[in-house]
């Protein structure tokens, strides 16, 4: 079997330059230096969202419940919820709640 042979000395040049190890080097540690960037931007991002949820958490938690209506709605809330999530449960069980019975 024969190999092909490049004619061109200029196409021989180019490709000697494309598979030369100094140049791939290079451009693997440019591709590399490039996503290393990019993992770099992406967690500066998620460190400034996170520094910022945890201010505004920081600030909710800094305000109590003063207000003795805002309490009063927050335990009816509360309430509320669990009495519905027991209601749902019944119903899912096939049970009837007692408010249905009555």
């Amino acid at each position: 079997m024969r190999t092909a042979r490049i004619a061109s000395w200029q196409a021989r040049q180019a490709l000697d330059l494309a598979f030369d190890q100094d140049i791939l080097g290079v451009v693997k540690e440019e591709e590399m230096a490039t996503e290393v960037a990019e993992i770099d931007a992406l967690i500066e991002e998620v460190d400034r969202e996170l520094a910022a949820e945890a201010g505004a958490a920081g600030s909710r938690a800094l305000r109590p419940f003063t207000d003795v209506e805002r309490v009063r709605r927050s335990q009816r809330r509360a309430v509320r919820v669990a009495l519905s999530r027991l209601d749902g449960g019944a119903l899912a069980a096939g049970t009837r709640s007692e408010g249905e019975a009555a």
